[in-house]
């Protein structure tokens, strides 16, 4: 059977008397002890690491000189006190004499084979001669040939910058691509 509640009286506390409370007890814990740095120990480890790693390390060596013979071991001894090495290139070349082309090392000059001709670009055309120079520079910086024309066109003169010659169309062609790279549009220049 279900009981209802809500109908009972609610428990009425009566006013001198207090809930009863618990009384905690200091319970002693055993305090836990700080771990000191021990010296002796913490030397005998090092100590200890260092011939165990040493051991690891040169225990190869040691059975291989213990395997070999002691007759070898002389003749090693004997051998290594005498070198016997001898330098063979100063007597090889002390009596021979190397040519060399001078004309590969000299100063570049413009020489174009028998009909061929050389082709040159004209990265821009300046009226001040300011503006030229420093096109030219900007060019030589990035490592172009190149040089300034005056040119006199309708009364007036103009100052080219020319970036070449090119004797082969490859280079021409390259020269060209990298000049596009640097957004300067060059134009083909036939002599």
């Amino acid at each position: 059977m279900t009981t209802d509640f809500a109908d009972r009286p609610a428990s009425r506390k009566k006013p001198g008397r207090k809930a009863p409370t618990r009384k905690t007890r200091s319970r002693a814990t055993p305090t836990k002890q700080r771990t000191r740095f021990h010296s002796p120990s913490f030397s005998f480890g090092a100590l200890f690491g260092a011939t165990v790693v040493l051991l690891v390390a040169y225990t190869p060596e040691l059975l291989d000189t213990l395997q070999a013979s002691p007759e070898s071991s002389e003749t090693a001894a004997t051998s290594s006190s005498t070198p016997s090495v001898t330098f063979e290139f100063p007597d090889l070349l002390r009596g021979s004499e190397v040519r060399v082309d001078g004309s590969t090392y000299g100063p570049a000059t413009a020489q174009t084979p028998a009909g061929a001709t050389a082709t040159r670009l004209q990265a821009a055309s300046f009226r001040q001669q300011k503006e030229a120079n420093a096109m030219r520079a900007k060019l030589l910086l990035l490592d172009f040939p190149c040089s300034i024309e005056l040119v006199e066109k309708d009364g007036e003169t103009w100052h080219r910058v020319i970036v070449g010659p090119f004797e082969r169309q490859v280079d021409l062609d390259r020269a060209m691509t990298r000049l596009r790279e640097q957004n300067i549009s060059a134009i083909r220049l036939g002599d």
